[in-house]
């Protein structure tokens, strides 16, 4: 099977390379900014969106009055366009109404709502966006990495020493190439983070990839907060909570960031040190449900997971925060795409299944678990005693394969 897969890296640009990375991503949000404004015009006067093909001619046009952008690498200028063209388009098919936190504002603040506060309305970018990135097309080998002396450490872990990567306009840049890329590469996305580290993304396509053995099993899964997961197996993933295992450091952080005088040196510095233990956090929760994930995708044939209202879930103000700790719509994502790249299915149970209330043994509906406090199901009909995660895990994978067959 043939995949597209991206790999990223870690660069390490030197000042003169910082500079150009800076120039692109100005004239990236430049070029955005300019044409969103001149799609917005012919919006609000009901006139036919400018398209990709339209974008092109009138930026060559826009090049010609502003030479500054030949400093740009001119791929990254037309993926800007397309991105712009397909955000436009994703907008016109959509329904078109204001997010609730959007109607609450202009509420609370008697702003008038425009067509462009509607719900995903392209916006317009900012220098002070704490994230910069731009993207680079593949053509006639323009983008190459170059490797050095190849060492294996005592583990056996692949790495490389001194490798640099060719990229348009910026040269070569000093790379941690960790892992080998396969494939045919198609593009290379430039990334400033946060925490003002630079990344590069490769998106390779044509990838040879190994399915998974099949095992003929089958599972169903019941998402929790105290435990991140129960399966019909009766297995439990236990809930790292890694945002309440760093949570008292980051407060004091936070708390020393907003002492510093905006516009200063040390309130930089504090804001750096601000988004590292962020992405320390975000890092570790991406690598425990990458484990998880490739775990049951390699064990099961068949995955059915129940369909949580994440969003909806998030209105709750005493579980919001422990509910955007867990990554549900990770986990999700991320069972989905591997399942697909290794013929697995995984299917969602719709919402509204009362999984939890169903006795697994014989079918029996009781609403002694719509208290949260109630942990163990006990049946008034057979008289089964389970606890009510592994219950409702059962009724999941019974749901299922009900709706599979």
């Amino acid at each position: 099977m043939r995949i597209e897969k991206g790999y990223k890296y870690r660069i390490q640009p030197n000042k003169t390379q910082k500079e150009q990375l800076e120039t692109m991503f100005s004239a990236k949000r430049f070029v955005w900014n300019h044409f969103l404004k001149l799609n917005m015009d012919r919006y609000e006067k009901n006139e036919n969106l400018l398209s990709y093909y339209k974008f092109s001619k009138l930026l060559t046009e826009l090049k010609a009055t502003h030479p500054w952008l030949y400093q740009c690498e001119k791929s990254v200028l037309q993926n800007t366009l397309k991105d712009l063209a397909s955000a436009y388009s994703r907008f016109n098919k959509g329904p078109k109404k204001y997010a609730k936190k959007t109607l609450e504002k202009a509420a609370r603040t008697g702003k008038t709502l425009t067509f462009y506060d509607l719900e995903g309305h392209p916006k317009f970018k900012s220098c002070r966006d704490l994230v910069q990135s731009c993207k680079m097309s593949w053509t006639g080998n323009n983008i190459e990495v170059k490797e050095k002396a190849v060492q294996y450490t005592s583990s056996g872990k692949y790495r490389k020493q001194n490798c640099k990567i060719k990229l348009p306009k910026v040269k070569e840049v000093k790379i941690a190439y960790s892992r080998p890329y396969q494939g045919r590469m198609v593009s290379a996305s430039v990334t400033k983070e946060s925490d003002g580290k630079y990344y590069v993304s490769l998106c390779c396509i044509e990838i040879e990839h190994e399915p998974a053995a099949a095992t003929g099993a089958n599972v169903g899964i019941d998402m929790g907060l105290k435990a991140f997961y129960c399966t019909s197996d009766k297995e439990v993933a236990v809930n790292p909570k890694y945002y309440r295992k760093y949570e008292k450091r980051m407060i004091k952080e936070q708390r020393r960031l907003s002492r510093r005088q905006k516009g200063g040196k040390n309130r930089n510095r504090q804001r750096l040190k601000v988004s590292r233990w962020h992405k320390r956090v975000r890092n570790c929760r991406k690598d425990f449900i990458h484990r998880l994930s490739t775990s049951l995708i390699h064990r099961y044939d068949q995955i059915f997971i129940e369909d949580l209202n994440v969003k909806g879930m998030m209105g709750s103000r005493r579980l919001a925060k422990s509910i955007a700790d867990a990554g549900f719509t990770e986990f999700f994502r991320q069972l989905e795409y591997k399942g697909k790249w290794n013929y697995k299915l995984v299917r969602k149970v719709d919402r509204f299944y009362s999984s939890s209330q169903f006795c697994s043994e014989c079918g029996h509906q009781s609403e002694q678990t719509k208290d949260l406090s109630v942990r163990l199901y006990q049946c008034e009909i057979c008289g089964l005693e389970i606890d009510r995660d592994f219950n409702a895990a059962i009724n999941i994978l019974r749901e299922g394969l009900r709706i599979v067959s």
